[in-house]
């Protein structure tokens, strides 16, 4: 007999693996993306022998806990109410993307974002632009910076505010600023919010859990409150 869906094996190769779970998720992935990704993995793997990436050791956790966590929210971008510019160049700031998690995975599944990769670590943003100059990537940037030292000049201002990795009252905090008009703020949550925090209004939020994982996963798609005149 055939193993039922909730006993159904791993994939036995990390192509596979991106191919099923971005189905789970709804984000069908070209042969062209996957192979992109599994070069990603493989330097990602690589690197993260001299230098700390990521605590993640398998391929598996990887694929599940950080490429796929980080597609899980191209259905939201795509699909949000009232985001600006929902065609080309939709501009996303990653703050403290780290090994470029989820900005640099969104940039390879959705070439007409416009990108920007924040990140304090030298040797983090070392291998950012290692990464984007052998995918032969245009269209995205990396800064080393933390999001409190980043001035509204220097980038930006940008469609959508995203991190998985910062905390959220910081996040939530400095977006306004960096924001253009009717921006939002995605979060990466292991729950749901219990209350929407002050100043900002609720678009939407999904729960769901990581695929190969019993992970539970939240998004959350927030928008500043305007400030009345």
């Amino acid at each position: 007999m055939p193993p039922s869906p909730l006993h159904t094996p791993d994939p036995a190769t990390p192509a596979s693996a991106l191919m099923e779970g971005g189905l789970r998720l709804g984000v069908p992935l070209s042969p062209h993306t996957v192979a992109r990704l599994v070069l990603y993995l493989q330097e990602l793997t690589r690197w993260n022998a001299k230098v700390n990436l990521t605590g993640l050791t398998t391929e598996r956790d990887i694929i599940s806990k950080h490429f796929l966590d980080s597609l899980s929210a191209v259905r939201l971008i795509t699909s949000a109410p009232g985001l600006i510019r929902p065609g080309p160049g939709r501009q996303v700031l990653d703050v403290g993307t780290g090994a470029g998690f989820p900005g640099l995975v969104l940039k390879l599944q959705d070439p007409d974002l416009v990108v920007t990769l924040l990140e304090p670590s030298q040797k983090k943003a070392a291998f950012l632009h290692h990464m984007i100059g052998l995918l032969g990537i245009s269209g995205v940037s990396v800064l080393i910076a933390r999001i409190e030292d980043l001035k509204p000049g220097q980038a930006g201002p940008f469609d959508l505010v995203t991190s998985r990795a910062v905390r959220p009252e910081l996040i939530l905090a400095e977006a306004p600023r960096l924001l253009a008009p009717g921006g939002q703020v995605l979060l990466f949550r292991t729950s749901p919010m219990s209350d929407v925090p002050s100043g900002y209004r609720l678009i939407r939020e999904t729960s769901f859990t990581l695929p190969f994982t019993d992970d539970p996963r939240t998004l959350t798609l927030l928008a500043p409150v305007p400030l009345q005149s």
